[in-house]
């Protein structure tokens, strides 16, 4: 093994095996610090295990899936706290992980600037990642908790650990601002390797910042929508393309199609744990043997999936029959009488090795068909003539999809609710359901707790509390409002 790899792997070990503060990350060994970040390639070596880091801080259905509505317990149940909407102060989540992507996330954006690179370029395109990575993570922050901590040192000295939250108004200041210095950095304006941030990725996640600031956070400022509108019309220029087939997006043999813009990498052997395994079926807990077209389910012999959650009812109902969106996103496993015995997810369905199936199939972060959709909502949200714009994007994905153009009423609200009904059906199972439910309630669009069942007649704020466990680690933490 190399010896700088050998030097990255143990800086990082001591820096994850020392998680245990709420806030952030406890402070790691200056003996590790004083032996790296000598050349470039510590710096690119540092950059691939944050990735690996991010990986694990992504893969997970809490911060997407976990609070809407396209889940239902599955056949193992024991779904989470945060799926049934209860939710207090001593039963929540902590925000550990992303704490502990951003303590390395820093690291690289103190340490890279003093190391001397042979080329440029490749020196920004690191800083440009770690920069548009770090807006990520705070995005998941404003999104899931709503005022956060700002911390943007290192976590080497204990006197980083006791920071106070900030508003949500600074912590969305503070993306925007780390957006706008990676978007000054990326060398070119395509997409080198879509297993790596890009230019287009810190545009997609500016245009999602923008918009969450006119909706949740009620900026009233229109220039939120013009600017995120520019920065997909951007993406849309960068050489992707809608592909013809929607299941080729998803399937491992079509990795990295025309369609995406971001993913994250997943393969057997080296890391296959892929969240969607968490709605898939498993023989050794549902009934898979005693359905008919059990050769026809992505399920596993073992417990590699976990179905903890299954398909729900109302994202099943919201597919017309004639979608073929349909039987990509979910199958039912029948028995002999016809009778369906459980429905799982079908759109992750693994590889089937010698032994079992796993669940390598890449997580997609950005796609074009998210680009299309998001500007279909930003437009109707700038209303006028850009209504029958936002109609006309939609019905690129409706058209792939088989059911033809969108002939509903053109009234803006009907609109409105109509491209957040096809950004369910596309993008379902995908972690965009929860934000864009939260956007679609801040617009005014549907009252979220009429929509989401487990909210209903209930009055569970939509962000995460603080919980005690995390107060114990830091007195300066103030709970979140409503709990």
């Amino acid at each position: 093994m190399n010896i700088k790899r050998i030097i990255w792997l143990g800086a990082l070990t001591l820096s994850l095996s020392a998680c245990e503060s709420q806030l952030e990350i406890d402070p790691i060994s200056d003996i590790s610090n004083a032996n790296y970040w000598q050349s470039s390639s510590d710096a690119e070596g540092y950059l691939t295990g944050t990735y690996n880091n991010f990986r694990s801080l992504i893969d997970r259905v809490t911060y997407g899936e976990d609070r809407g509505d396209a889940l239902q317990p599955g056949s193992r149940g024991g779904v989470s706290r945060a799926h049934t909407q209860r939710l207090d102060n001593e039963n929540g989540y902590d925000w550990k992980v992303i704490f502990t992507n951003l303590h390395h996330v820093n690291m690289i954006i103190k340490h890279t600037p003093g190391i001397s690179f042979g080329d440029q370029n490749a020196k920004n395109r690191i800083l440009a990642q770690a920069y548009t990575m770090r807006a990520h993570d705070y995005m998941l922050l404003l999104q899931m908790w709503g005022d956060a901590p700002i911390v943007l040192e290192p976590t080497e000295s204990d006197e980083s650990n006791k920071e106070a939250r900030q508003s949500k108004q600074a912590v969305m200041a503070r993306i925007l601002s780390d957006l706008e210095t990676a978007l000054s950095l990326f060398p070119e304006k395509t997409i080198p390797n879509k297993y790596r941030i890009s230019r287009p990725s810190a545009l997609m996640l500016k245009a999602e910042a923008l918009a969450w600031n006119y909706t949740v956070l009620k900026s009233s400022d229109r220039q939120n929508l013009t600017d995120a509108i520019a920065c997909l019309e951007e993406i849309e220029q960068c050489g992707v393309a809608l592909v013809d087939n929607y299941a080729d997006i998803f399937d491992v043999s079509h990795r990295l199609n025309s369609e995406i813009i971001f993913a994250i990498y997943v393969r057997f052997g080296e890391y296959d744990s892929m969240y969607a395994l968490n709605f898939t079926e498993s023989a050794v807990q549902g009934q898979v043997g005693s359905a008919v077209n059990k050769d026809q389910i992505p399920y596993s012999n073992g417990n590699i999936a976990a179905p903890y959650y299954a398909p729900s009812a109302k994202i099943k109902a919201a597919f017309t029959q004639g979608d073929k969106r349909k039987p990509v996103c979910f199958i039912e496993g029948v028995n002999a009488a016809g009778k369906v015995l459980f429905t799982c997810q079908n759109k992750f369905r693994g590889t089937p090795y010698e032994k079992d199936r796993y669940y390598d199939n890449d997580i997609v972060v950005y796609r074009l068909a998210d680009v299309h959709l998001l500007k279909a909502e930003l437009l109707c949200y700038l209303d006028g003539g850009n209504v029958a714009q936002a109609v006309g994007l939609m019905n690129k994905t409706r058209n792939r999809a088989g059911i033809g153009d969108y002939t509903g009423p053109t009234d803006l609200p009907s609109v409105q609710r109509a491209v957040l009904d096809e950004r369910f059906l596309e993008l379902c199972f995908e972690l965009k359901r929860w934000p864009d439910l939260m956007r679609a309630h801040g617009a005014g669009t549907i009252n979220v707790y009429n929509e989401v069942p487990n909210l209903n007649g209930k009055s569970t704020p939509l962000y995460f509390p603080i919980t005690l466990n995390m107060r114990d680690y830091n007195e300066n933490l103030t709970q979140t409002e409503g709990y």
